[in-house]
C-alpha cells in the first residue's frame, strides 16, 4: 500500500512550522524548558500534563498497548522546542488526545545519556537514526516500531490536534493528509 502521509503532511504543515536549525546554533532564550532532563516513569505520573517516557519504555508500552508513539526530538537551546512545550503540549486538547491514543516519548537529541535501560540508544544515537537535523522534530512511530513520518518544526495546537487525529485513526494508511483534511471540511 502506498504511503502518502509523509510528503503531504510535511508540505502542508511545515509551511507554517517554525524550527531551530541544526546542531551548533545558539539560542539566547532564557525561559525554562518544560522538557525533562530525566524521563518520568509510570510511577511519577503528574496530575496534569503529558506523561513523557524514555524511548525504550515508550517502545515497550506502545507494543503492549497497541498505540502509536509521538517522539518529540528537542534540544536545550532550541527556542521553538520551548514554544512547542509551552503552547502545544500544554494545551488540554492535545494532552487528552495524547493520553488517550498515543505513547509520548521525549528525546534530548544532543544527550549522550542512554534513553532507557542498559543497551538502549543515547539521545544522539536516536536523533541520528531518525535523521533529525532541525528542532523540534516530532516523529510518529506505530506500535510495531515502524516509522510513520516526521513533522518538523513548531506546530500550533489546532494543527497538531488534526495530525494526531489523522495518525490515531490510521487514515495515513489509506489516504493522504490532504484527502483526510478535505474529507473533514466537506
Amino acid at each position: 500500500m502506498r504511503r502518502l502521509f509523509p510528503l503531504a503532511l510535511i508540505a502542508i504543515l511545515s509551511l507554517g512550522a517554525l524550527s531551530c536549525g541544526g546542531k551548533g546554533e545558539s539560542e539566547t532564550e532564557t525561559a525554562a524548558t518544560p522538557a525533562p532532563d530525566s524521563v518520568l516513569t509510570a510511577t511519577e505520573i503528574p496530575a496534569e500534563g503529558v506523561v513523557w517516557m524514555s524511548f525504550a519504555e515508550g517502545q515497550a508500552r506502545a507494543a503492549a498497548e497497541g498505540k502509536p508513539m509521538v517522539v518529540d526530538f528537542w534540544t536545550t537551546w532550541c527556542h521553538w522546542c520551548k514554544v512547542m512545550d509551552k503552547d502545544t503540549y500544554s494545551d488540554a486538547t492535545i494532552q487528552r488526545r495524547l493520553a488517550e491514543g498515543f505513547i509520548a516519548v521525549k528525546v534530548n537529541a544532543e544527550s549522550p545519556e542512554v534513553q532507557g535501560g542498559e543497551g538502549a540508544p543515547t539521545g544522539v544515537d536516536l536523533a541520528r537514526s531518525f535523521q533529525v537535523n532541525s528542532y523540534p522534530t516530532t516523529w510518529f512511530v506505530d506500535s510495531k516500531g515502524e516509522k510513520i513520518a516526521p513533522l518538523p518544526g513548531f506546530v500550533p495546537p489546532d494543527r497538531f490536534a488534526l495530525v494526531l487525529d489523522y495518525i490515531s485513526s490510521a487514515a495515513y494508511k489509506t489516504q493522504s493528509f490532504q484527502e483526510y483534511q478535505a474529507g473533514l471540511e466537506g
